[in-house]
Order: C-alpha cells, then sequence, then structure tokens
C-alpha cells in the first residue's frame, strides 16, 4: 500500500509518471512529490508521539522544575528551623 510520508495516509493520486519516474499528492495533507511509503502497516502520524498511546504528556520545562525544588527546601528549612 502506497503511503504519504509526511501524515501517513494511503489517499494518495498520482499526477505525473512515464520513464522519468511518477510525482504523487496526498488528498489529506496536500504533499506532493516523487517519493513514498510502501507499506502494509498502518503508520502513526507524526503529530502524536509513538509511545503515547492515546496519551497526552505533560511535561514540565525546565526552570518551573528548579523553581519549584528550592520552594521545598525553602519550606522544609522553615520547619525544621522553627520559624
Amino acid at each position: 500500500m502506497r503511503r504519504c510520508p509526511q501524515c501517513g495516509s494511503s489517499d494518495l493520486y498520482q499526477t505525473a509518471g512515464g520513464y522519468l519516474g511518477s510525482e504523487y499528492r496526498c488528498k489529506r495533507c496536500g504533499y506532493r512529490g516523487a517519493f513514498i511509503v510502501e507499506s502494509e502497516e498502518e503508520m502513526p502520524h507524526p503529530d502524536v508521539p509513538a509511545d503515547s498511546e492515546g496519551e497526552t504528556r505533560f511535561d514540565i520545562p525546565l526552570w518551573i522544575r528548579i523553581l519549584a525544588g528550592i520552594l521545598i527546601l525553602i519550606i522544609v528549612w522553615f520547619i525544621v528551623t522553627g520559624w
């Protein structure tokens, strides 16, 4: 099965062909080019990480993690010293 290399859709049609090769166009994302993927397996969408399997991953920026760690250390210090 021919698939689009950008979105993984199998909804492709040939726009040009002949001695020099073929050019395809994807109806889903508008990709146009000669490179296509031939695969029988379902391709994952590039916007969705492969390890998520339906879950959205929530990444906390590093600066927020550092700030939260400092805040926890300050709170623990106040509890230990009795302020």
